[in-house]
């Protein structure tokens, strides 16, 4: 009950703090209604998506040797904590609204029905996804378990001791795992339904029109069902995973298929997801006068982002499939190291070409502006200083490894990193000269055309860095700090770095 009441507490101070968060940038009042309210939209959704997605089921697998009949509360808290989280963020979302345009008892003489505003065709793929992940629980039914393994010492007569056998957790057995599953997958459905309820049933905003209230309430609905959608291809994807343990501590070939199917699936919805946007038929009376230009070739450096990043990602996931092998049990770290370097190499190098690509064809595209100078600058000078220190060091690292590891390290010969690494910089370098020379075919100002170039170029050198660092976390399995350090520099956003042109365009829902 302890665990219980400090989890309930932490779950309220949770909200208490989103809701000053939300009401805080409710408080913009130099804008206009419409837009104060989709921003409240956007950021409850963006919050929802976030503390809906930690946690779950999945970190309850383990079997912990000692453990007895005490993890009846985690279990609970881990199987219910993401619907809770889902269905409160929804629920305090619809009772901050901002001021300006809070909720009035205001009757529309439309004639519409209270399933009116429901995405139709993204609510049968929430109903066929909850079946689908409903089905991998049916899938995990004959998993037995494997029990946890306690630490045996030794020791000789001369008093010496050692560690024959290390401690190390099993796998709870499908008996356990399956209510788990089933919980939070009916608790995620059942905080779907009542967060769809409330929308629907919420009065009108009395700052807005009838027409921006109904696609508002849209909106509202459209996000919801994203973030359920997610969240319930992560409990499929998560007993898969769970599926591929216990093969795989019976035999090491046999996870492969359940684990890839699982990784692939929950890649294909979260790109299927993003790529659903919501309704944006707002009246336009208040909204401000875009700079077409410049929200074009914005557009356009998103959606570029968006396809070269997911289809790298779907590469990087059919690669590491190839690439795994067949251990032994006294196989030794960085057997595979080569087949990784190769991997990654080749899936950096498909992110330049795609960039590559879509510059060409924007090139060819705007053969009337070939004659114009083109503007580029180069990036802030800390950026080329820390992409330079990571890169030397995942060399170094390559060629010196100094892990240690019980059964030894097979380093891979320094020739083939260093050749590796050097082909990954020349195709650096020759896609920032293009990025740089390619033309463009809007008319932008100065400003606008050097940050367009800066963020290609800015994208390449995250791409190839974070490569090099996965090089050596993947193919020495050097641990989880230097796989954090790829990743924080694979999603770094360009945000932080660069600073937007100064322009008026529409705020996007």
């Amino acid at each position: 009950m302890d665990q219980l009441s400090t989890a309930a507490f932490s779950m309220a101070i949770g909200a208490a703090l989103i809701y000053a968060w939300l009401r805080t940038v409710a408080r913009q009042d130099n804008r206009p209604a419409l837009l104060r309210a989709r921003s409240h939209s956007f950021w409850c959704a963006l919050i929802a998506f976030f503390v809906s997605s930690s946690g779950g089921v999945s970190n309850q697998q383990a079997a912990h040797a000692g453990a007895g009949e005490s993890l009846w509360a985690s279990d609970l808290l881990a199987a219910t904590g993401p619907a809770l989280w889902l269905l409160s963020i929804y629920l305090i979302g619809l009772y901050s609204w901002p001021a300006s345009v809070a909720n009035v008892r205001a009757a529309s003489l439309e004639p519409r029905s209270m399933m009116t505003p429901l995405p139709k065709a993204l609510s049968a793929v929430a109903a066929l996804v909850l079946l689908g992940a409903g089905l991998t629980l049916w899938m995990i039914r004959d998993v037995t378990g494997v029990p946890p393994q306690y630490e045996v010492a030794s020791s000789d007569a001369y008093g010496s001791t050692w560690v024959s056998q290390s401690a190390t957790d099993g796998l709870r057995a499908a008996d356990q795992m399956l209510a788990l599953f089933a919980i939070n997958l009916a608790s995620l459905a059942l905080a779907l339904l009542i967060a769809m309820l409330f929308i629907l049933l919420r009065k009108p905003l009395g700052s807005l029109s009838p027409h921006d209230n109904q696609v508002l309430r849209e909106v509202w609905l459209n996000r919801l069902l994203r973030t359920s959608i997610l969240a319930f291809a992560s409990v499929g994807a998560s007993s898969l995973h769970y599926k591929a343990s216990w093969l795989m501590s019976l035999d090491r070939t046999m996870y492969q298929p359940w684990q890839n199917t699982a990784n692939v699936a929950m890649l294909i919805t979260f790109i299927a997801m993003a790529l659903w946007k919501p309704p944006e038929n707002f009246a336009r009376t208040t909204s401000p006068k875009p700079a077409s230009s410049f929200l074009r070739m914005r557009e356009n450096l998103f959606a570029i982002g968006f396809l070269t990043t997911a289809l790298t990602l779907i590469a990087l996931a059919c690669s590491s499939s190839l690439v795994q092998t067949e251990y032994a049990d006294n196989a030794r770290p960085g057997e595979n190291a080569p087949q990784a370097i190769v991997s990654l190499l080749v899936v950096a190098l498909l992110f330049l070409v795609l960039n590559a690509g879509f510059l060409g064809y924007l090139h060819l595209k705007s053969r009337g502006t070939h004659s114009l100078a083109r503007h580029s600058a180069d990036l802030p000078r800390y950026v080329y200083v820390l992409a330079g220190l990571l890169l030397i060091g995942a060399t170094y690292l390559l060629i010196n490894p100094p892990f240690e590891y019980f059964w030894g390290l097979v380093p891979v010969k320094p020739v083939f990193a260093l050749g590796a690494l050097l082909a990954l910089l020349a195709a650096t370098a020759c896609h920032i000269w293009w990025v740089r020379r390619a033309a463009l075919p809007w008319d932008v100002t100065v400003e606008q055309e050097i940050w367009y170039r800066q963020v290609h170029e800015l994208r390449a050198l995250r791409v190839v860095t974070a490569a090099a660092v996965a090089m050596l976390a993947w193919g020495y399995e050097a641990g989880p700090y230097v796989s954090a350090v790829g990743i924080i520099v694979f999603c770094c956003p360009a945000v932080i770095i660069l600073a937007r042109p100064e322009t008026r365009v529409p705020q996007r829902v």
